[in-house]
C-alpha cells in the first residue's frame, strides 16, 4: 500500500493533479483529479487508455465533432482510447478520471 496527497501531485501542463506510473512505479492504472472554474475547459483525450470521467461536483458538457454530452454532478462517463472530448465547466466542477492502459506502451 502507498499512501498520496494528491495536492501534492499538481502537473500544471494539464491543470490537474495526477497519481500516475511516477508515484506507484507502474503503467497499469492511473488517477487524476481535477477542478474548473464555470466557462474552463479541459481536453480529455484518453490517447490509447480506457477511461472513466466522473463529475464529483458542478455541470459540464463533453463534446467532439460527432457528440455533445451533458454531466451532471456525480454522474460518470466511459471514454473510449481513441475517443477525444473538449470538457467545459458550465459552473463550478471538481472531476475524477480512473484510468488503464491497455495495452503496454510508453509516455
Amino acid at each position: 500500500m502507498k499512501l498520496f496527497n494528491i495536492r501534492d501531485l499538481y502537473k500544471e501542463k494539464y491543470k490537474e493533479y495526477i497519481v500516475g506510473s511516477e508515484q506507484t512505479r507502474k503503467h497499469s492504472v492511473y488517477l487524476v483529479y481535477g477542478e474548473a472554474s464555470k466557462g474552463e475547459t479541459r481536453e480529455m483525450k484518453p490517447a490509447g487508455h480506457d477511461e472513466i470521467l466522473f463529475l464529483l461536483s458542478g455541470d459540464a458538457r463533453l463534446e467532439n465533432s460527432d457528440t455533445e454530452v451533458s454531466l451532471e454532478n456525480e454522474q460518470a462517463v466511459f471514454m473510449e482510447p481513441d475517443e477525444a472530448f473538449t470538457f467545459t465547466a458550465l459552473s463550478d466542477c471538481k472531476y475524477v478520471v480512473a484510468g488503464t492502459h491497455t495495452t503496454p506502451h510508453e509516455h
